[in-house]
């Protein structure tokens, strides 16, 4: 009898270890399963944080900036596989940019924001793979890392014109680009683009596109010349006013005559590659409008103008020529611009002097001695009479040696005390050709 309650009783111990190892193993098999859940999440965690951290640090190495000029209004052009731009659909623009970056940039949308004109409602511009309105070129929207000058073709209605780059008035209007990133930056600038400031007291003065207007101060302004070099031969006076893109159905001048300009031409304020009429001048030889064209002149045109060659004695001008600069008052406040002069050379012996004549400004001529208040912020011409044109070293003659006079302009308020502040204007330069 203890013998059969012994054998019961050892089988019910060893069916109790069975079953207290399994719940032991058990216990361990689940708890090994969680640590290696937790460690795979873990692993997972630590792999996020570091692709957000890559991630984070490619976006802010993006760096993607515009190159001058902004934006180029474009017609005609064909991007193979995109579609090609034409005025009578389309206004489209190219749009220069570079990655100054250390990664690749893909854009993935751009908005345009105008003021004045154009997109006054702001305009959403997508990727596409044809070319329709409100779309830019999706194949060519990446840039590579340190790529420049990539040019991205923008299309908009022909409905739509962006306001182009002439600063002219105290509500100039603007565009502003934003371009989007895949990673989430957004890049953006102005365009035209806000010239550079080059101010000796203050951020007074910014200067843009020289311009250059010439008149005959004789009857005959038939611009040829007779003889050769500066020192000899004649010469006759010269008028911007006769040059083939001036005067309607003009034709293209030759190498005997200083008439060469085609730009055609267009009332104030007209773009940088336009002729431009100002009006009601005074104090001219003749009449009261100067036609300015684009910033160079022939040989004969400078010769006219000449007054000393070689140290010698004055000669008498047969050509009285004129610039203007493009100026805008940068600081917050107004001010009164009394007096100017301008100074270009080429080859340190050469130069090319003036004062201030006037400014042009919100569509009237202001002479010196009653110049208006400018406001913050307004655009205005600066024209200067050159009045010193001084040649100690003769530019050869030949078809090749065009040459550049370069250098700057001054205005100042001529006040006293710390009212008085004086800037200086970086000038484009003016081409001398040969010939046409």
């Amino acid at each position: 009898m203890v013998s059969l309650l012994t054998f019961r009783f050892r089988r019910r111990r060893a069916v109790s270890t069975m079953i207290g190892g399994l719940i032991v193993l058990t216990l361990l098999l689940t708890a090994l399963g969680t640590m290696v859940f937790v460690s795979q999440l873990n692993d997972q965690y630590q792999q996020s944080v570091s692709n957000m951290v890559q991630y984070d640090s490619q976006r802010s190495a993006e760096n993607l900036v515009s190159n001058f000029p902004g934006l180029t209004l474009v017609d005609g052009v064909a991007v193979p596989g995109w579609g090609t731009c034409t005025s009578t659909t389309y206004n489209c623009y190219s749009m220069s940019l570079s990655n100054l970056g250390g990664v690749g940039v893909q854009i993935v949308r751009i908005y345009i924001n105008s003021t004045g004109s154009g997109c006054t409602t702001l305009c959403v511009l997508s990727p596409t793979v044809t070319i329709t309105q409100y779309a830019f070129n999706q194949a060519n929207s990446f840039l590579n890392p340190g790529e420049v000058n990539h040019v991205l073709l923008l299309a908009l209605p022909n409905s739509v014109m962006l306001p182009g780059a002439n600063m002219v008035m105290s509500s100039f209007p603007y565009n502003t680009i934003l371009a989007a990133t895949a990673r989430g930056n957004v890049f953006s600038f102005q365009w035209p683009f806000q010239v550079p400031v080059y101010a000796s007291t203050n951020a007074a003065f910014s200067s843009g596109t020289l311009k250059v207007a010439y008149q005959s101060l004789t009857a005959s302004s038939t611009c040829v010349q007779s003889g050769g070099g500066y020192g000899g031969g004649t010469y006759t006076g010269c008028d911007s006013k006769n040059e083939p893109g001036v005067v309607a159905g003009g034709s293209g001048g030759t190498v005997g005559t200083g008439y060469c300009h085609n730009e055609a031409l267009e009332p104030y304020p007209a773009a940088s590659n336009y002729a431009e009429a100002l009006t009601g001048i005074s104090g001219l030889h003749s009449g009261t409008t100067l036609y300015f064209v684009n910033p160079w002149i022939t040989e004969t045109v400078f010769a006219s103008a000449v007054n000393i060659i070689n140290g010698g004695p004055p000669r008498t001008p047969q050509t009285q020529i004129y610039v203007y600069e493009v100026v805008t008052n940068t600081f917050n406040y107004s001010y009164t611009v009394n007096n100017g002069t301008i100074d270009l050379t080429w080859y340190s012996t050469d130069h090319i002097d003036g004062v201030l004549y006037g400014l042009y400004y919100n569509y009237q001529f202001y002479r010196t001695g009653s110049l208006p208040s400018i406001p913050p912020g307004a655009s205005y011409y600066a024209i200067y009479i050159l009045n010193q044109m001084e040649l100690y070293f003769p530019q050869p003659n030949g078809s090749i040696n065009s040459v550049m006079f370069w250098g700057g302009a001054s205005l100042s308020t001529t006040a006293k005390d710390q009212t008085y502040f004086s800037g200086t204007l970086l000038s484009s330069g003016l081409w001398i050709r040969y010939s046409c």
